[in-house]
C-alpha cells in the first residue's frame, strides 16, 4: 500500500509530466527559408489545431510560438501549415508541433535561415533530380550528412507509369515521398527547393499539389499585378532567393513548353523568358555569381539518341540567352541541371554569352546518359550509383570561388571542378 506522502508524489508528476503522443504522421518539412522567415508544413495525424515552437536551442529552453495557419479549401484536412517571421539571419533553429498540453517529442525538425543578401557568405548546398516514387536512395541521407544549407530537386521525384487525374492522386504521390525513411529524415533538417520535370509535371492537378505540399518561394506567375498570363492558363512556378552574393533563379522547364519540332517551339514560354531577364538585368547589379536551377541539361547534343528532353532540342533559346546576356555586359552566369544520367561540367572560359553548366546525373532514376559538350569532363555511373551534387560558394569578397563535387551515395566524391569570379570587395 502506498504510504500519504508517496501517493502525492505521484498525483504531483503526473501533473507537471508532459503529455506525449504521436501528432505527425508525415514530415515535418521546410521550405522558402529567408535571412528572417521560412515556411514549415507536415501531415497530422488526425485534424485538429495546432501550435509550433520554435526555439534556437535544441532543449527548447526558449522558444516562440506560432499559430498553424488557417487551412486552404484544396489543403488535405490533416495538413497543417505553418509561416515563420523575425526570424535570425545565418542562425540554425528547432521546430516542434504542439496541441493543447501535447508536444510532439519525436519529430523534431530543423533548419538553419539564410545569410544576410548581398552580405560576403561562403555556404553549401546539394542538387539533385530523378528518383523513383517513395525512393530509399541512400543518396537522401548522404546529402543529410553533408550539411547543406538548403537541397535543390530538380525534379523527376514523381515517376509512374501513368500520372493522377485528380488533386488527392498527386498529393498521394507526394506522401510516398514523405513516407521514406531516407528522404523523411532529410527533409526534417534540410530546407527544400524544388521544382519539376517531365515526370512529376501534369496538368491543374499537380500545379495544386505542388502549392499544397511544396514550401516554395513567392511565385511571380501567380500575382496579379505582375502575371501577363491569362487567368485560364497554368502559371509557371519559377522563383528565384538570394544567399548572401549570389543570386538563384530556379525555372519552370515544363509548364510553358511546347514541342520541339512545332511552330515556334519553347522550352519557357514568353512570359517566364521576360520574368528570366528582367531577373538577370537586376542580379547582375549587386550579385556577383548567378545560378539558374535547369531541371533539364543546357549543353546537351540535338543528336542525342534519348531522351528528347534537353536545351538541345531548342537551339534557338539557347543562342536567344547567350546573346541577350551579351548584349547586356552580364557575366558570372551558371546554371544547375538534373536528369542528365551523368556526372558532369561545362565551365566558361569567361567570355559573355557563355555559360558555365554543373550537371548532377540522376539517383535512382535509370535512363540513358545525355552525352553533351563537358568541356570539363563527364562520368557515367555504374549500374549501382546513385548521382548528386555538393556546391561550395567560397566568398573571399575580392573573389568567389565556386566548387562542384559529384558524389555518389556512399559518400565517396566521383568528379570535381571548379571556378572563380571577380567580386568587388565590400
Amino acid at each position: 500500500m502506498l504510504r500519504p506522502l508517496q501517493f502525492l508524489l505521484i498525483v504531483l508528476a503526473g501533473a507537471v509530466a508532459p503529455a506525449y503522443a504521436q501528432l505527425i504522421d508525415l514530415g515535418p518539412w521546410t521550405g522558402a527559408v529567408t535571412p528572417h522567415t521560412a515556411e514549415i508544413r507536415m501531415i497530422l495525424t488526425e485534424s485538429r489545431l495546432t501550435n509550433l515552437e520554435v526555439s534556437k536551442t535544441k532543449d527548447f529552453a526558449r522558444y516562440v510560438t506560432y499559430p498553424q495557419l488557417a487551412r486552404k479549401p484544396t489543403h488535405a484536412l490533416t495538413m497543417a501549415h505553418f509561416s515563420l517571421s523575425r526570424l535570425e539571419s545565418d542562425t540554425s533553429y528547432f521546430y516542434r508541433v504542439k496541441a493543447g498540453r501535447i508536444r510532439e517529442y519525436t519529430s523534431i525538425g530543423t533548419f538553419k535561415t539564410l545569410p544576410r543578401a548581398g552580405h560576403p557568405s561562403s555556404f553549401r548546398f546539394a542538387f539533385a533530380s530523378g528518383n523513383m516514387t517513395g525512393s530509399e536512395a541512400g543518396v537522401f541521407s548522404e546529402i543529410r550528412f553533408q550539411k547543406p544549407l538548403f537541397f535543390l530537386h530538380l525534379g523527376n521525384a514523381l515517376n509512374e507509369t501513368e500520372l493522377p487525374k485528380d488533386l488527392e492522386g498527386w498529393q498521394n504521390l507526394h506522401d510516398l515521398n514523405y513516407e521514406s525513411f531516407t528522404q523523411a529524415e532529410l527533409y526534417r533538417s534540410v530546407p527544400l527547393v524544388y521544382t519539376w520535370a517531365g515526370m512529376d509535371h501534369g496538368g491543374a492537378e499537380a500545379h495544386q499539389a505542388y502549392r499544397n505540399y511544396l514550401p516554395h518561394f513567392p511565385l511571380p506567375a501567380d500575382q496579379p499585378n505582375e502575371s501577363e498570363t491569362a487567368a485560364d492558363q497554368l502559371n509557371p512556378i519559377s522563383q528565384s532567393f538570394s544567399v548572401g552574393r549570389v543570386r538563384f533563379i530556379v525555372l519552370d522547364t515544363q509548364t510553358a513548353r511546347t514541342p520541339s519540332d512545332g511552330e515556334n517551339p519553347t522550352m519557357l514560354g514568353e512570359w517566364q523568358w521576360h520574368w528570366l531577364e528582367s531577373e538577370l538585368r537586376a542580379a547582375a547589379l549587386t550579385h556577383p555569381i548567378i545560378i539558374i536551377a535547369s531541371s533539364v541539361p543546357w549543353h546537351a547534343r540535338q543528336a542525342f539518341s534519348g531522351p528528347q528532353d534537353h536545351w538541345g532540342f531548342y537551339p534557338k533559346e539557347r543562342a536567344r540567352l547567350r546573346a541577350w546576356l551579351k548584349s547586356e555586359q552580364i557575366s558570372g552566369v551558371s546554371i544547375v541541371s538534373g536528369n542528365g544520367g551523368v556526372l558532369a561540367s561545362n565551365i566558361s572560359e569567361g567570355e559573355l554569352g557563355n555559360i558555365t553548366e554543373l550537371q548532377s546525373g540522376i539517383i535512382d532514376l535509370r535512363r540513358e546518359p545525355m552525352i553533351g559538350k563537358w568541356s570539363g569532363g563527364h562520368l557515367i555511373p555504374d549500374s549501382t550509383e546513385e548521382f548528386f551534387g555538393i556546391v561550395d560558394i567560397e566568398d573571399k569578397r575580392n573573389e568567389i570561388t565556386v566548387t562542384f563535387r559529384g558524389m555518389n551515395q556512399h559518400g565517396f566524391e566521383r568528379f570535381q571542378s571548379s571556378f572563380t569570379v571577380p567580386a568587388e570587395s565590400k
